[in-house]
């Protein structure tokens, strides 16, 4: 029979992940408190939040889940040691890039597997998706894009106006 203890931890981690559908397995064992305090410091600035779940409560909370009870098994096979889970709403690409870039400072960290838009993802596709850029990489591209037409357009009409009024000078001086 669980604990009146683990069955609050059970309710709260059912709350956070309703709330924070993608998620993102990492082992962290060896990492020393300053080290762990920094790496939650840099997840908060990306709107995240990384925590240690008994994996047997993780678990149950993935069955329980609507949105993950499919894919629970696949996370089961992931949850062995120590493991941190980074819960996220949005844009994994950013997070999973943070926890890959961090994995290769401390060989502690090392990202095991994830959780993206309904589909269990692998280490490997984990990686891949943190290669991506983040959407305020894409948008930053996309607005460049969009802002290079915009600007020939502006150029060409002041030609055009330019042209125009060095041709109603030319007929002024011509005409006298």
């Amino acid at each position: 029979m669980p604990s009146v203890q683990n069955k609050e931890a059970l309710i709260q981690v059912k709350k956070i992940l309703s709330e924070n559908p993608e998620f993102v397995l990492s082992t962290y064992s060896g990492l020393n408190v300053a080290k762990m305090t920094e790496l939650r410091a840099r997840i908060r600035q990306k709107k995240a939040r990384m925590k240690i779940i008994k994996n047997s409560l993780f678990l149950i909370a993935l069955r329980e889940s609507p949105v993950h009870s499919a894919y629970a098994q696949n996370a089961e096979d992931q949850l062995k040691g120590p493991i941190a889970v980074t819960f996220l709403k949005d844009d994994f690409s950013m997070v999973s890039k943070l926890l890959v870039d961090y994995s290769k400072e401390e060989k502690a960290v090392e990202v095991r597997a994830g959780f993206s838009e309904g589909k269990f993802l692998k280490q490997s596709e984990v990686k891949e998706l943190a290669g991506l850029p983040s959407r305020e990489e894409l948008l930053s591209i996309i607005g460049r894009g969009l802002k290079t037409p915009a600007q020939k357009i502006a150029i060409g009409m002041n030609e055009v106006i330019a042209k125009l009024a060095r041709a109603v000078k030319a007929v002024g001086e011509k005409n006298g």
